[in-house]
């Protein structure tokens, strides 16, 4: 209990702090950019989405593989973190020749007066893109190896720089978007060089370098889909808030999507300070464990959801006029919106736990599955029909719903597994 302990609440700290830094961002945009600014941001947050997407399918995939691998006594474990990084590197390269040449081609709806703040904030998170996704790579094997507190440290310096720069930029030197980008992008910077700094149980390794690659995309697929499905989310409901409530209601979805994400971010964060966990039992053949930590997973989950959503329903007030610049329009949609969306999150940890849960005991088809289908498959139709039956409400609606429906089927695949253990058991 007490390692349990150890690793989930310095993994959920280190989160907490990577999610307020991109709160801080919304306030600054929200209050010294204005509405545009913040419709910007939503609109660009897609592609950030996806970079971030990469570096986490990145690291968790290696990190669990490294895991396994060094719990196993594997000599040549070490390659797994070569792979990793040649994998960053290739992708890093892949974006940053599309911040250079094609940011505009990136935009997501963007026209008007969002148009520039919204290029500006595509080309510079593209042009950072290799730090972003180093940072979640090196953030992920020091976890891995035995060192959470190093990783939070990681997560938290990083936050707090981000935190700094965006007020110096947005409010002292009055950069705008650009300041805001700027401060973002500089951030993992500060992260890379934490986890750089420590005596390490991973280095480089050259045996078989290539043959780890399908491996850790595999292990760490889940972890992108589960950014890939927000960027997915996030472009859906702006598409429809735009013909139900224009730009002020994408503004409002705009608030709720960023407070959603430290909620988001805390859960991801209890889910990954689990795996390292899960991965050693299921190395070492130790059923008993794992179910252990399963449970602690998801007891620890559906607390923390409760007391988001709980927060929600109490407080949506006091969190929306932090970022409505005293719109009552904007305060309007966001209020009901927020109360009804936080919904979410009295299921929603246990979905991650059991997709971190899947991914860590190489069941990677069944994260990618639940994955898809919390993410994609069955949000996409509930805001579509929900939103044409019900209009706003339906939407807010919508990611309850298909989080609920995921449960469901969760719970299902983790019910076949069991079964499929006990008759393997019973035939041995």
């Amino acid at each position: 209990m007490r390692k349990y302990l150890r690793f989930v609440s310095q993994s959920v700290l280190g989160m907490l702090g990577l999610s307020v830094y991109i709160l801080a961002d919304t306030f600054f945009i929200a209050n010294y950019i204005g509405a545009d600014g913040l419709a910007s941001l939503n609109l660009a947050l897609p592609i950030y989405g996806i970079i971030n997407g990469t570096g986490l399918l990145i690291g968790i995939g290696g990190g669990v593989r490294y895991t396994l691998r060094h719990t196993r006594g594997d000599e040549n474990a070490d390659s797994v973190f070569t792979a990793s990084l040649l994998m960053g590197a290739v992708l890093s390269f892949i974006y940053v020749l599309c911040g250079v040449f094609g940011a505009e081609h990136l935009l997501l709806g963007a026209s008007g007066t969002v148009l520039q703040p919204t290029t500006v904030y595509l080309k510079v998170c593209c042009l950072f893109s290799p730090f972003f996704i180093l940072n979640n790579i090196l953030t992920a094997f020091t976890r891995n190896d035995d060192a959470p507190g190093r990783a939070m440290a990681a997560m938290l310096t990083g936050s707090f720089a981000n935190i700094v720069m965006d007020w110096y930029m947005v409010c002292v030197l009055n950069a705008g978007m650009l300041g805001a980008v700027l401060a973002t992008g500089m951030s993992p910077i500060f992260g890379v060089a934490i986890c750089l700094t420590r005596k390490r149980g991973y280095h480089i390794g050259k045996h078989r370098i290539f043959e780890e690659i399908p491996k850790i995309s595999a292990a760490g697929f889940s972890a992108f889909i589960g950014e890939f499905s927000s960027t997915v989310v996030i472009l859906i409901f702006n598409y429809l808030l735009l013909s139900l409530a224009g730009s002020t209601g994408v503004a409002a979805y705009g608030i709720i999507a960023n407070v959603a994400l430290v909620a988001t971010a805390v859960l991801t964060g209890a889910a990954q300070g689990v795996q390292p966990l899960i991965s050693i039992a299921f190395a070492e053949h130790d059923r008993r464990t794992l179910t252990k930590q399963t449970r602690r997973g998801v007891v620890t989950a559906v607390l923390l959801g409760a007391l988001f959503t709980v927060g929600a329903l109490l407080f949506p007030q006091q969190v929306t006029a932090v970022f409505s610049k005293g719109s009552a329009e904007l305060t309007a949609l966001a209020v009901p919106g927020l109360m009804l969306y936080f919904l979410n999150y009295l299921v929603s940890g246990v979905n991650l736990l059991l997709i971190a849960r899947f991914a860590a005991a190489e069941r990677s088809r069944d994260a990618a599955v639940l994955s898809l289908l919390r993410g994609v498959i069955l949000v996409v139709p509930c805001a579509v029909v929900l939103a044409n039956i019900f209009g706003l409400t339906g939407l807010w609606l919508a990611v309850p719903t298909a989080e609920v429906l995921s449960l469901l089927c969760g719970l299902y695949l983790l019910y076949r597994e069991k079964k499929r253990e006990k008759t393997a058991l019973q035939a041995a």
